[in-house]
């Protein structure tokens, strides 16, 4: 009896997230000249995906013209980008960075347990970088708009103020809040 029929190679995907993941040649994953194709295709659909100009037809029509493909290995290529890139979503570089981070500390780790100084130090200085690029937590700000709204025709208030008074009055305390940095 015949294995079903997947929808895509999960090998292949797997093998090819592995190598984004270690930095390509440098993290020691070779990649076949199928895999490689299978790579290039992938990365033209994403930048076609990630341009949001044009439906998943559209971009499955010009990959099958570029690379002289079938329509089915065509939308293939759309869901490997997808599910090695995430092409449907915008670009999430804080998420990004930080899956980079926890993957090279797990790096570290197995490095200081194989008795890998030399690696390990050097994986270290790839993590100082990328703690760098993290961006740091910056609280939500309040909107500095302030809209003052004052009826005319209440001339009645608590300590019995003129309009000329709570009008100066509702003035500086709009300054106050204008010169604090959040309120």
């Amino acid at each position: 009896m015949a294995s079903p029929r997947k929808r895509f190679n999960t090998d292949s995907v797997e093998t090819l997230q592995r190598y984004l993941q270690t930095g390509g040649i440098e993290g020691g994953i070779e990649l076949t000249a199928k895999q490689e194709e299978l790579l290039d295709r992938a990365r033209f659909a994403d930048e076609l995906l990630r341009k949001n100009e044009y439906k998943r037809e559209e971009i499955a029509n010009v990959i099958k013209v570029k690379y002289g493909i079938s329509r089915d290995v065509a939308f293939n290529a759309i869901v490997t980008a997808e599910s090695l890139f995430s092409s449907c979503y915008p670009l999430n570089k804080k998420y990004l960075v930080g899956s980079r981070i926890e993957f090279l500390q797990k790096k570290i780790e197995d490095c200081y347990i194989d008795k890998d100084v030399f690696n390990a130090v050097g994986l270290e200085k790839q993590l100082r970088e990328y703690i760098k690029m993290y961006p740091d937590f910056e609280p939500p700000r309040s909107p500095k708009n302030i809209t003052y709204v004052f009826n005319g025709d209440l001339h009645q208030t608590q300590n019995n103020l003129s309009v000329e008074q709570a009008t100066e009055a509702a003035d500086n305390l709009i300054k106050i809040l204008e010169s604090k940095e959040d309120y």
